[in-house]
């Protein structure tokens, strides 16, 4: 009996529906050893179960997440989410090889609109704090975008 055709082979919907099953079952794939050799298993029987309980993509800056970082691919784990809701949605690591390790941190000196100078090595913090755009701050480094950025300017220290 041949198989029926979906019709949605060339969506971002079935890309994330073949990505996923590979890193979960292909030794060969770059991710397999973040997935599959940590036992994730990718439960779906076919694309059509998949994208059943998944729905079609929302936007173009979501992507498959599983809700559940220590559970499957399989029903009830899986949605699409934002980069925002994925990065909160990590699963702890070993960060040992953090530890006063200062070669790997950036620092950067910020000098506010008054003209006052401060040390930081988390931008992104920063950022938040002062309701800055992180990238536009950033471009201020390198002279991408104007001198400032809402008056603010930053230096690799």
């Amino acid at each position: 009996m041949a198989q029926e055709k979906h019709g949605m082979s060339n969506t971002p919907e079935y890309r994330a529906y073949i990505d996923a099953k590979c890193r979960c079952t292909n030794p060969n794939n770059q991710r397999y050893p973040w997935y599959g050799a940590r036992g994730v298993e990718f439960k779906f029987e076919s694309f059509e179960d998949f994208i059943r309980e998944l729905g079609v993509k929302p936007s173009e800056t979501h992507s498959l997440d599983r809700i559940d970082n220590e559970g499957h691919y399989e029903s009830g784990n899986i949605r699409w989410a934002t980069k925002y809701e994925q990065i909160h949605n990590r699963r702890d690591y070993d960060k040992g090889w953090l530890e006063g390790n200062q070669h790997n941190v950036k620092s950067y000196t910020i000098t506010h609109p008054d003209g006052r100078k401060e040390s930081i090595t988390n931008m992104a913090e920063f950022c938040r704090q002062h309701e800055l755009n992180k990238a536009n701050l950033h471009k201020t480094i390198e002279g991408k975008l104007a001198k400032t950025h809402k008056g603010y300017r930053a230096e690799v220290a």
